[in-house]
């Protein structure tokens, strides 16, 4: 009889998950037939085509091109902000710069450029434009406006990527533990906040302690001990 009940059982429970497997398949193929998604042809429209097609051929192999970057994706809020962190967040984290240019072996972002069509003498816009510009000169970016239009030179695209590409290089990075000690006497150059004291873990110089930035990684600021 026992057997008989744990066997019915079985088949109850296998019935039972076979519905419910059934159901949540079909409601996945309903929602995937419906979804009202398609890959667009480019990313770029015709006169941001054009103008990289002419930028690739300005920038070579010095830096590498992303188009279309989030602004929260290049520049980060300094932990300095305190209770204000998520406002200033806000304020960066549905704009985008047209394209962005990076240091090809460390990813680090070297300047960005905007392409300005006819709607960015709306009162919005330029708000915007200012405001972005203002970021920029924060994070000792460099950023570069162009008139959008059909088409582009060479030679006045390379005029004004020297301001990108004459920019201090990268102070060298240290391997770096969570282990700090507040610092307040000595601030990050970059971040102008106080420096932590850490300890290189790996690399030629394991072992030696030296100050760093709190907002390590995005920071990257170091000082060696005197």
């Amino acid at each position: 009889m026992e057997l008989i009940l744990i066997v019915a059982l079985v088949i109850v429970v296998a019935v039972v998950v076979t519905k419910v497997l059934s159901s949540r398949q079909r409601e996945e193929s309903e929602i995937q037939e419906n979804l009202p998604y398609q890959a667009k042809d480019s990313i770029l429209t015709d006169a941001e085509k054009s103008f990289y097609n002419n930028l690739k051929q300005c920038v070579g192999d010095r830096g590498v091109i992303f188009p279309k970057v989030g602004l929260k994706d290049v520049i980060f809020v300094s932990k300095g902000a305190g209770n204000e962190y998520m406002k200033w967040l806000n304020k960066i984290n549905k704009k985008h710069v047209d394209f962005l240019i990076c240091e090809p072996v460390t990813m680090k972002p070297l300047g960005g450029i905007e392409l300005d069509d006819f709607s960015h003498t709306q009162k919005n816009k330029y708000e915007r434009d200012v405001f972005v510009e203002q970021v920029y000169k924060s994070a000792n970016l460099e950023l570069i406006r162009f008139s959008a239009k059909s088409g582009y030179t060479v030679s006045e695209i390379e005029e004004q990527l020297a301001l990108i590409f004459d920019s201090p290089s990268n102070t060298e990075n240290e391997e770096q533990t969570d282990d700090q000690t507040n610092v307040d006497e000595i601030k990050c150059p970059k971040c102008n906040i106080p420096m932590v004291q850490r300890k290189a873990t790996k690399g030629k110089n394991a072992g030696k302690e030296f100050y760093g930035c709190p907002n390590y990684p995005d920071c990257t600021e170091i000082k060696n001990f005197d």
